[in-house]
């Protein structure tokens, strides 16, 4: 029987569909590996491949220098059809000599709502006068450095207003990034330094000089003895700010240190005996919803009104029946994102029961990204259930996985694989997205997991219409973007 095709088209949509609460990078992620799911799909037939060809190439990556932005634009004259379909571009190498051919390629592509331009793209006057001339409002660049500092003083106040830069990492070598504020450049994410002086600043209070325009998020750097008494000003000079994240590069977190939020979860830990179970390796607050446009719910210089913790990342050094992750439920019961490490395989393992585990997950009634690190090794197994049992020391079969699982999640590697390894690999991959999706089963409201589980790094995106991602070994930069999820 023959479908409407609008039904077909809203199944296809369903099957990308993404909360729209999630972090901008793990959007960026998923329709890098949407095509997991609709390959097959759109193999069933013409109609259906017709209508995932919209979401099929949604998303362009270019990385070669050599002809493959020309290719990209040949195929756009060939399929105006394909051109139409790109929404997002990402471009990681560019010579000043394509400029002609980047020019065409943003003509053709009349659907194009973001461009991102990598750290291999330097951007010169010639690239900014194409940008401008074009309809991409969202121009996303990795870095500072791709930066032009030779055009500064042809920029107007809003010669840069398309173009966001995604983060920085303030030194004090990057400081004259904020001659490009002037001209209209805007920044999403903003990473301080433990010290202050190594920004030659007496305290992070000089910040309130600065307006850093589309400032979503901040990340802190906590040393032993934290000055905080600027941050509720510099929250309400920026209104956009949705997320701080405070990490520590310490292992143990002092209970006498005055970081807002988190002391009541450190003193409960104490009391509770529970103190030496965890390393606390960061967390994260957010505005409540609803709070983010409107003056009065704005933190003042003495309070945090409207803010709560959203995130929080810690590492397991021995598991406690759950009696952990009880306790973090009844200190931040709202949290949207958690990240449970356990010990790097190569430390003494504590190895967790996965019933337990799932078990003080569901009391969580707000969460929508679990990332686990290093966990999955570490799980046990009831034998007589129908779970998934994988140790590493112990490497076995997994043959009803690939009942359930005929297809992995598109791992792939750049170094060479023995056939043995290899299988282990996807065995291990089918496993992963087999208790993310338990988890998701018990969870309702969990979506996506971030995965480190060497060799095997990515994002699995869970919904009812099933499972999207993609686990394998990643770049360092691509870890990096993982790594800023955690919290």
């Amino acid at each position: 029987m023959m479908l409407p095709e609008e039904i077909l088209h809203s199944i296809v949509e369903y099957s990308v569909s993404y909360p729209p609460t999630t972090q901008p990078q793990l959007l960026e992620l998923h329709w890098k590996h949407t095509r997991t799911t609709l390959v097959p799909l759109s193999l069933a037939s013409s109609q259906l491949r017709r209508i995932c060809m919209p979401f099929l190439f949604a998303y362009v990556e270019v990385r070669g220098a050599h002809g493959e932005l020309e290719k990209l634009r040949d195929r756009c004259n060939e399929n105006k059809f394909f051109a139409l379909s790109i929404r997002t571009f990402d471009y990681f190498c560019y010579s000043p000599r394509q400029i002609d051919v980047l020019h065409d390629l943003l003509l053709q592509c009349t659907n194009l709502s973001q461009l991102i331009l990598n750290e291999g793209v330097y951007i010169d006057k010639p690239l900014l006068n194409a940008i401008s001339q074009h309809h991409v409002n969202n121009v996303v660049v990795a870095s500072w450095k791709s930066l032009s500092s030779k055009c500064l003083d042809q920029l107007g106040p809003s010669s840069l207003s398309q173009i966001t830069l995604n983060s920085i990492r303030l030194r004090s070598q990057t400081t004259d990034f904020v001659n490009y504020l002037h001209s209209g450049m805007q920044i999403r994410c903003l990473t301080l330094p433990i010290s202050p002086n190594e920004l030659n600043m007496t305290n992070y209070s000089s910040l309130n000089n600065f307006k850093f325009s589309g400032l979503r998020e901040l990340e802190l750097w906590l040393n032993v003895a934290p000055d905080l008494s600027w941050l509720s000003d510099f929250i309400d000079a920026h209104p956009l700010l949705e997320r701080v994240r405070f990490s520590s590069v310490l292992v143990e977190w002092n209970a006498s240190r005055d970081v807002p939020f988190i002391l009541p979860f450190v003193d409960a830990l104490v009391d509770e005996g529970l103190f030496d179970s965890l390393q606390l390796k960061g967390f994260s607050i957010s505005r409540t919803p609803g709070t983010s446009n409107t003056a009065d719910s704005l933190p003042s210089s003495k309070s945090y009104h409207g803010w709560n913790v959203a995130g929080l990342w810690f590492c397991f050094t021995k598991w406690s029946s759950g009696r952990l992750l009880h306790l973090v439920h009844s200190i931040f019961p709202d949290i949207s994102v958690l990240t449970v490490e356990a010990p790097t395989p190569n430390s003494n393992r504590t190895y967790m029961d996965s019933e337990q585990f799932i078990n003080a997950l569901q009391q969580f009634r707000s969460l929508r990204t679990v990332n686990l690190v290093y966990m999955f090794r570490g799980l046990t197994f009831d034998s007589n259930s129908d779970d998934l049992t994988y140790k590493a020391d112990t490497p076995h079969m997994l043959s009803n996985v690939h009942r359930r699982y005929p297809g992995h999640l598109g791992l792939r590697s750049t170094i060479s694989y023995t056939t043995e390894a290899k299988q282990a690999d996807i065995e291990l991959e089918a496993a992963l997205v087999r208790f993310a999706s338990r988890i998701a089963q018990r969870v309702p409201t969990v979506g996506n997991f971030i995965i480190q589980e060497p060799p095997l790094r990515g994002l699995i995106h869970v919904n009812e219409g099933g499972t999207s991602g993609s686990l394998r070994p990643l770049m360092q930069f691509e870890m990096s973007q993982l790594v800023s999820l955690y919290v």
